[in-house]
């Protein structure tokens, strides 16, 4: 299958899974023109705030230069020592001067797309020096975005040049008739205000690509129909082992639903062949929960358990079918069967109310009213 139509038939947005995977092997937005903006304002703040610095310690430099004896320099073991005389003055602001830009532009390019440690982008891969795809990125959608930044970064830095050019011409050529050390301490200090001005407005329009490199790293990982299918079947797993899972699940459940029996508050049986057993707690529950269901020789088991727990037992046939076929284990009741259940749980607290009382039981209702709705009938 060829590139393009790969290409062509990528028309749906990356997954969330996707972009992990892809940052995973170090594939995130870089915006590394952002890193080199953010380190010419840096250099230009600090070239503004410490210029007159600087140029003191140049001048220390040059006059321990140009004070050295001729003798010194004859004798090789003296000159190295001299020579670092001669140079620490200006070592001593250009090193923390350069770790510091250092520092800036790594933080600056981590600022799009974040930290990521993967070894996938040096790892050999012979096709990337295939001379025909290294000919066709040459004219590729990605080539002609670099040259149009390329020529609009030129056009705002050259007529910002021109303005600044035409605007402070005077200011540089007053500079010839001052003396020395006003002189260069103001070369020094409109140098640094021309230099900021550039490296801002560098920055503003490098800030405006990065909006453009993130939709071209998420058109880079943009997915076809069917690698959506395999992903999400990737992660759903086959039919079979769904099947499995599924099985395991109420193997548990039924495992586990014994010993919520004795907590429930009711038993509905039929009498025989379904039972259901309910549980409502108000303060945590919106509506009565099933706790545990069967038929045959488990249904004829959650009745013994209820009994020898003391848990009601109210026959209520149609209600109990209902409840096994519609009503899954662990989960609330649906509205359509709220009134019957709410039937059957007042009819156990007359039952608790009597039993503590030491009166006789009240009479199984035989009116019909624990029957469910009709959509309900099982």
């Amino acid at each position: 299958m060829s590139d393009t139509y790969d290409a062509g038939s990528r028309t749906e947005q990356a997954t969330p899974r996707r972009l992990q995977r892809a940052r995973e092997e170090g594939s995130v937005v870089r915006a590394h023109a952002v890193a080199g903006a953010a380190v010419l304002v840096a250099g230009a703040v600090m070239l503004l705030l410490a210029g007159a610095k600087l140029i003191d310690l140049l001048e220390s430099s040059l006059r321990l230069g140009l004070a050295l004896q001729p003798e010194m320099m004859r004798e090789p073991s003296r000159l190295t020592a001299v020579a670092g005389q001669v140079v620490w003055p200006g070592m001593m602001i250009l090193v923390p001067f350069l770790l510091i830009l250092a520092g800036i532009g790594f933080v600056a390019d981590l600022v799009v797309g974040g930290w990521v440690i993967s070894t996938t982008p040096i790892t050999p891969d012979f096709t990337r020096i295939d001379p025909l795809k290294g000919f066709g990125r040459l004219f590729s959608r990605a080539a002609l975005a670099e040259i149009v930044k390329a020529l609009v970064k030129f056009v705002v830095i050259g007529v910002i040049a021109a303005w600044l050019m035409k605007s402070w011409i005077a200011d540089f050529l007053h500079i010839a008739a001052e003396s020395w050390p006003y002189a260069p301490h103001h070369v020094a200090a409109l140098s640094g205000e021309v230099f900021l001005i550039l490296a801002t407005a560098l920055a503003a329009v490098t800030v405006l690509e990065v909006p453009w490199q993130v939709w071209q790293h998420r058109d880079q990982l943009k997915m076809s129909r069917q690698e959506l299918k395999d992903e999400q079947k990737e992660q759903e797993g086959s039919p079979q082992t769904k099947r499995r899972i599924r099985a395991l699940r109420v193997k548990f459940a039924r495992a586990r639903m014994m010993t919520e029996v004795p907590k429930a508050d009711v038993v509905v049986v039929n009498p025989e062949h379904f039972a259901a057993a309910l549980a409502y707690r108000e303060d945590r529950m919106r509506a009565p929960r099933l706790v545990a269901k069967g038929t045959g020789l488990i249904a004829l088991r959650i009745r013994a358990v209820a009994e020898e727990h003391g848990v009601a037992v109210v026959e209520a046939p149609p209600l109990a079918r209902s409840m096994n076929r519609f009503v899954e284990l662990g989960d609330e009741i649906p509205v359509g069967l709220y009134r019957a259940v709410a039937e059957v749980l007042a009819y156990v607290y007359k039952l608790r109310a009597a039993r503590e009382d030491g009166a006789l039981p009240p009479p199984l209702p035989q009116d019909g009213r624990f029957d469910p709705p009709e959509e309900f009938d099982a």
